[in-house]
Parts: structure tokens; sequence; C-alpha cells
């Protein structure tokens, strides 16, 4: 079992000491997660979270490069702490302008669009009607 931990240290050898401070509840989020990730300790656990700092800055999938660009600008302009909020955000914006447009506006819309076909349909029948009068 030594070797196994030895063997994941050996992918890449530390070259640094990092001394961190946590409060007592932070290192009970860290075990949590020790345990949570199956790492055999806390230095593994720290180094399993630095190398998915990568992934998560990649989270945003296979977005185009613009709506990506416009994602990070949120982050970076402080709206949200990161990828994950901004995407939140925009879709829970999204999702509130489209419960609008079906709450609000497509009725509308759909009334409209049924006034201006029911006026089409009058003016057609008074128009059938108005050449059998003449046929008369």
């Amino acid at each position: 079992m030594l070797n196994d931990v030895g063997s994941s240290r050996a992918k890449g050898s530390a070259e640094r000491f990092l001394g961190v401070r946590l409060t007592a509840e932070e290192l009970e989020k860290l075990d949590r997660f020790r345990l949570d990730q199956g790492s055999p300790n806390r230095s593994e656990a720290v180094r399993t979270l630095v190398r998915s700092a990568d992934r998560t800055r990649a989270s945003f999938g296979e977005l185009p490069t613009s709506i990506r660009n416009e994602l990070e600008e949120i982050v970076e302009d402080g709206w949200v702490r990161d990828a994950n909020e901004a995407v939140t955000l925009v879709l829970t914006l999204g999702l509130q302008e489209l419960s609008r447009l079906h709450g609000d506006r497509l009725p509308r819309l759909r009334r409209t669009a049924r006034d201006v076909a029911e006026g089409r349909e009058r003016r057609r029948r008074i128009d059938r009607e108005g050449r059998g009068l003449l046929e008369r």
C-alpha cells in the first residue's frame, strides 16, 4: 500500500512545500472531500483540487467562443464567482425572460394573429356573399 501512495507522488514529483492554515470548518470540508475522492491523505486531496482547477476553467464545454467569452466576462466583472455561477445566472435570467414571453407577450401575439386570421376570413366571406348577390 505504501507503494501506491508513493507512486501517485512519483507521477508529478512535489517541488514546493505549501503551508496553509485552515479553519476547523475548512479542514472538515477538506477531509470530507478527501474521503469522497478516495485520496490517501490531505496532501493528495489538495493536489486533486489543484488539478481540478483546469477542468473548472474549461467547464463551459462545447460552447461557441463568443458565448464562452461573455460568460468569462461576467466572472471577471465580479457578477459571480465562477463559470458555473455565470451559467446559472444567464440561464435564470433567460428563463425569466422566456416565462415573461410565454406569460405576457405570446398570448397577445396569438390573440393578434387570431384576430388577423378572423378578419381575413370575414373579408373572404363578405366577398363571396357580395359576388353571389351580383350574380343574381
